[in-house]
């Protein structure tokens, strides 16, 4: 059996859902509340419960899908600061490296 975690943080919050693959169903889902400032111990909350819930240990999860809307609330909110994006080019050599583990 694969199980697969999706986890979404939105503006209230924090969603987690386990779905076992192979059943192509729900085994589980919680929520946490998203609180701003602690935005990764909300998304941990959310999967401690949504595990406990299906009764899994972590180990059993195959795979996790994090999402979160927070960024496209704050475009649609007009919250948020100004930014930059800085690309700095990388040598001809180090473009075509495909190890990652270089």
């Amino acid at each position: 059996m694969a199980f697969l975690l999706g986890v979404d943080t939105g503006g209230t919050y924090t969603d987690a859902v386990i779905i076992d693959d192979v059943a192509d169903a729900v085994v589980a889902k919680a929520k946490a509340l998203t609180t701003r400032p602690d935005l990764a111990g909300d998304v941990g909350a959310a999967i401690d419960a949504v595990i406990a819930d299906a009764g899994l240990r972590p180990a059993e999860i195959a795979m996790l899908s994090l999402s979160t809307t927070l960024a496209t609330n704050a475009l649609v909110e007009g919250q948020g600061g100004r930014v930059a994006l800085i690309i700095n080019r990388l040598e001809h050599a180090k473009q075509d490296r495909t190890d990652i583990n270089d």
